[in-house]
């Protein structure tokens, strides 16, 4: 995670697999969101990870752009005010 006093950039936010379903990332994401008030928050998935992007979404990110790293991979890029 990146910081700044303008946002925050959490890059990527990986829960196991033996633990997906836990509510773990919901966890991980308001102990940032917390932790840092009235910045930018950033955040990237792999754009065919359907589960993490209707994560995003739910929690009010918006998809800011896609970028293919390769022709197999494509990284969507999140962004949201935290107010």
């Amino acid at each position: 995670m990146k910081v700044t006093d303008e946002e925050v950039d959490i890059h990527r936010l990986i829960v196991h697999p033996d633990h997906f379903r836990k509510g773990i990332a919901q966890k991980l994401l308001d102990f940032v969101e917390n932790q840092f008030q009235n910045r930018v928050l950033k955040v990237a998935t792999g754009a065919k990870n359907t589960p993490a992007v209707q994560f995003y979404e739910k929690n009010g990110f918006e998809k800011r752009k896609e970028v293919a790293v390769s022709k197999e991979i494509t990284l969507t890029f999140f962004e949201r005010r935290n107010e």
